[in-house]
């Protein structure tokens, strides 16, 4: 009887050690709220940071075909993005983690950044109009032709 006991104390104690195990788990995969992410960068500051690097990167893979090394130069190029708003790449990086656990919060994320490039996009469409018409080559002007000055025959030609 006491091999019985023990064996069922040795199976509740690895049960007990599953349970903790899992439960805990559940709390270590949890989203982190909101106010967790925007301590770390705020949403808008990670809205405007992604829709350049998707510039950024559009420009790049367009470039390369220009200019070989392009690729080369790309980490000067982010940094240079990081820089623009003032964030540290290690910083971007746990703030997209965060966000990235949230799915919700990263689907909001992604429609500001949809919105802003149409914004962005349709900018551009209005002004290429006016590009155009500045690229359109002037009309030619009517210049007045030399007149011909009619000879006189009387005088001897030479």
């Amino acid at each position: 009887m006491t091999r019985i006991t023990g064996h069922f104390r040795l199976i509740a104690a690895y049960g007990l050690i599953a349970f903790m195990l899992m439960s805990s788990s559940c709390n270590f995969f949890r989203a982190p709220g909101r106010d967790d992410c925007d301590k770390l960068l705020p949403r808008e500051t990670m809205v405007d940071v992604l829709s350049d690097m998707y510039l950024l990167e559009a420009f790049l893979v367009e470039y390369q075909h220009v200019q070989r090394g392009v690729r080369d130069s790309s980490k000067y190029y982010y940094a240079g993005l990081f820089d623009r708003h003032g964030v540290e790449p290690e910083q971007f990086e746990a703030a997209l983690e965060c966000y990235l656990l949230d799915r919700r919060e990263m689907d909001l994320i992604h429609e500001m950044m949809l919105n802003r490039l149409s914004v962005m996009e349709t900018e551009e469409e209005q002004l290429l109009p006016m590009d155009d018409m500045m690229e359109a080559p002037l009309p030619e002007e009517d210049t007045p032709e030399e007149e011909e000055i009619p000879q006189d025959e009387t005088l001897p030609r030479q």
